[in-house]
C-alpha cells in the first residue's frame, strides 16, 4: 500500500514539475514544429507550445505581443524557421514580440479553434494577425475539411460550432465513434491523455534526446528544418528543365486548378470559411485585428489571375472585408513574382518584403 502511495505522489509530482524541465525554445523556434507533429501524427503537441508560451509571457511580463495565426504562407513554408515573416518583423526598431502560431494546411476553422485554445491557456489575442487567401472560399466538394487538424479540439471548445460543421467534416473523411469502445478510445486519446504532462511532452523529449545524440555522440549538426526548396520559382524551373522535367506540370494538379476557380463565390455563411471568419471576428470584437489576404504569384499563374471571374471574386472578397471593421491588407498582385517560391508561397526575401509591407499597419 505504501508503494502505491509513493507511485501516486511521484506521478502527481511529475505531472506538475515535468513542464518546468522545458523552455519555450525547446518546443518553439520562431514557429511550431510541423515536421515533429506530422511525423508523430499528434497535433496535441500544440498544447506544449501554448503552455510554454504562456510561461514565457508571464516570466517576461509581456502585454504588447502580437499573435500570428494562419496557414503555410505565414508559417514560412517552404523555408526554415529562421525565415518566416515574424522573424523579419521582430527586426524592426521597437517591434514587440511576435509569436507565430500558423501551421501548414490550417483552415479558418482551425484558426478559430486556435483562438479558443489561446483563451484556454490564458494567452491574449488582443493583437492578432491572420491570413485568408483566395482558395479559402472555394466550394468544398467535399474536401478539404473546414477544420483540417483540430476537429476534436473544436468539439471540446465550441460544441455548437462543432455540431454545425460536423456533416461537412464527416463528408470529408472525419471519423466519429459509433459504439461504446470507440467513444472510450476517443475520450482516452483526445480528451484525457493529452492533459498528462508526460504525454504532452513525450515527442519533444524524444526530439531533445535525438538531437543530443546527434550533436554529442555523432558530432553532427541538427538538420535544417526547411520543408522544401525555398528558392525562387524561376530558379527551380530552370533546374528542373535542365534535368528533363517540365516545371509547368504542377499547374495541372487538380487541387491547384480548383483553388483558382473563376466560378462565382458564395460569400454568405453557407460558405464554411465565411462562417468561421465571422466567428473569429466576433471573438475579436474590440481587439486589434489584422486580416491579410495572401497574394498570388501573378507571373506563374498569369492565365488564372486574368480571368474575369477570378477578378470578380477578389472584388467580392474585398467588399466583404470592407464591411468587417478590421484592418484588411490585400496583397493580391503586390509582391513581385520573383519573390515567390511557387504559386503562393514566398522565398525568404519574399517574407522579408511581406514584413516591410505589414509593419506600417502594425505600427498603427
Amino acid at each position: 500500500m505504501k508503494s502505491v502511495k509513493y507511485v501516486l505522489v511521484l506521478f502527481i509530482a511529475l505531472q506538475f514539475l515535468f513542464p518546468y524541465a522545458f523552455s519555450l525554445s525547446d518546443v518553439y523556434r520562431n514557429r511550431m514544429d510541423y515536421t515533429l507533429m506530422l511525423n508523430n501524427s499528434n497535433t496535441h503537441d500544440i498544447d506544449a507550445v501554448l503552455q510554454q508560451l504562456k510561461r514565457d509571457i508571464d516570466k517576461r511580463g509581456r502585454d504588447d505581443y502580437i499573435v500570428i495565426l494562419g496557414d503555410s504562407i505565414l508559417y514560412g513554408s517552404p523555408g526554415n524557421s529562421d525565415q518566416p515573416v515574424n522573424v523579419f518583423l521582430q527586426q524592426k526598431p521597437g517591434a514587440p514580440a511576435v509569436y507565430n502560431l500558423a501551421f501548414p494546411a490550417m483552415q479558418l476553422g482551425d484558426m478559430y479553434t486556435m483562438l479558443l485554445k489561446l483563451d484556454k491557456f490564458g494567452i491574449s489575442s488582443d493583437r492578432l494577425l491572420f491570413n485568408i487567401r483566395y482558395a479559402s472560399f472555394i466550394p468544398r466538394e467535399p474536401t478539404p475539411p473546414a477544420v483540417f487538424w483540430l476537429g476534436n479540439e473544436l468539439r471540446r471548445l465550441d460544441r455548437e460550432a462543432y455540431e454545425h460543421v460536423l456533416p461537412q467534416l464527416a463528408s470529408a473523411g472525419f471519423e466519429t465513434p459509433d459504439n461504446p469502445y470507440e467513444y472510450f478510445t476517443r475520450a482516452l486519446h483526445e480528451d484525457w491523455l493529452p492533459h498528462l504532462s508526460l504525454i504532452r511532452y513525450k515527442d519533444y523529449f524524444r526530439q531533445q534526446m535525438h538531437r543530443l545524440w546527434l550533436v554529442h555522440i555523432r558530432n553532427q549538426p541538427v538538420p535544417d528544418d526547411s520543408l522544401d526548396d525555398s528558392r525562387a520559382w524561376t530558379i527551380k524551373k530552370e533546374w528542373q528543365e535542365s534535368i528533363g522535367l517540365n516545371f509547368y506540370d504542377l499547374l495541372q494538379d487538380p487541387q491547384l486548378i480548383a483553388s483558382f476557380t473563376d466560378k462565382p463565390f458564395d460569400l454568405s455563411e453557407n460558405n464554411w470559411d465565411v462562417y468561421f471568419l465571422n466567428k473569429m471576428l466576433a471573438h475579436q470584437q474590440g481587439k486589434r485585428t489584422w486580416v491579410v489576404l495572401s497574394g498570388t504569384n501573378h507571373d506563374l499563374m498569369k492565365e488564372s489571375v486574368e480571368l474575369s471571374g477570378y477578378k470578380a471574386n477578389l472584388e467580392a472578397i474585398d467588399r466583404m472585408m470592407a464591411a468587417k471593421g478590421v484592418a484588411y491588407i490585400d496583397l493580391e498582385g503586390v509582391i513581385p513574382g520573383d519573390y515567390y517560391s511557387d504559386h503562393t508561397h514566398m522565398t525568404p526575401e519574399g517574407n522579408a518584403m511581406l514584413a516591410d509591407i505589414l509593419w506600417p499597419y502594425l505600427q498603427k
